[in-house]
């Protein structure tokens, strides 16, 4: 994932209608995640917290699957918590269906899942993931493709971006919007060096596993 993108505001307005300051989560090698903030255009609902769900996806999650799933779908984290070896959890935000952890280099990830009612179930997934990281600020052209791990050995598609916040941090944002079920899952990984940023989104996209119940 390229890391020279510097968006002004983009670790904290990302993730429309989702609360996921500072959110970020594992992912497969050689991906990022970054964090995204609500925007007035989206209305958050609270959504589970990140958990094993009980049923999960048996086929790779193309955007063009978003299609068939029905409005009763659950797309959701299946955090293998136990995989993040060397990160503890620090923080949990019911409301918002975020969980916080902590690395002893002081990197932050946040693995957030909620309910959004303002998408539009017919807009499709990229158009509607699309969306939510231009309402940022984000430039279509700078998003990335990223394919997360399934719980059944398959694949995700995202998109992500990564920048330098105002502090000198990095972060890298890594999102997808379910529209049909109206559900957005956002992993955003916070570290206060470029170098540390790939390696430590790797270790958490790895670990959060997409499931569909």
């Amino acid at each position: 994932m390229s890391v020279t993108t510097t968006l002004t505001g983009t670790a904290a307005a990302l993730v429309v209608a989702v609360a996921l300051t500072g959110c970020a989560g594992p992912a497969p090698a050689g991906q990022r995640t970054a964090a995204v903030r609500p925007t007035a255009s989206a209305t958050p609902t609270t959504a589970p917290s990140p958990s094993t769900p009980t049923a999960v996806a048996s086929r790779d999650l193309r955007f063009e699957d978003g299609d068939a799933l029905s409005a009763s779908t659950l797309p959701a984290f299946a955090l293998e918590v136990s995989a993040l070896d060397g990160w503890t959890q620090t923080g949990e935000d019911p409301s918002a269906g975020s969980r916080e952890y902590t690395n002893a280099a002081g990197s932050v990830a946040t693995i957030t899942q909620q309910r959004v009612t303002d998408l539009d179930p017919t807009a499709g997934d990229r158009a509607a993931t699309e969306r939510m990281f231009t309402a940022s600020g984000a430039p279509v052209e700078r998003l990335e493709e990223q394919l997360l791990p399934t719980a059944t050995g398959g694949t995700a598609q995202f998109l992500s971006v990564a920048s330098q916040d105002s502090d000198g941090s990095w972060s890298a944002t890594v999102a997808r919007a379910f529209a049909k079920p109206g559900i957005v899952l956002v992993v955003r990984v916070r570290t206060t060096s470029q170098e540390a940023l790939r390696p430590d989104l790797h270790d958490v996209l790895a670990a959060a596993k997409v499931v569909v119940a």
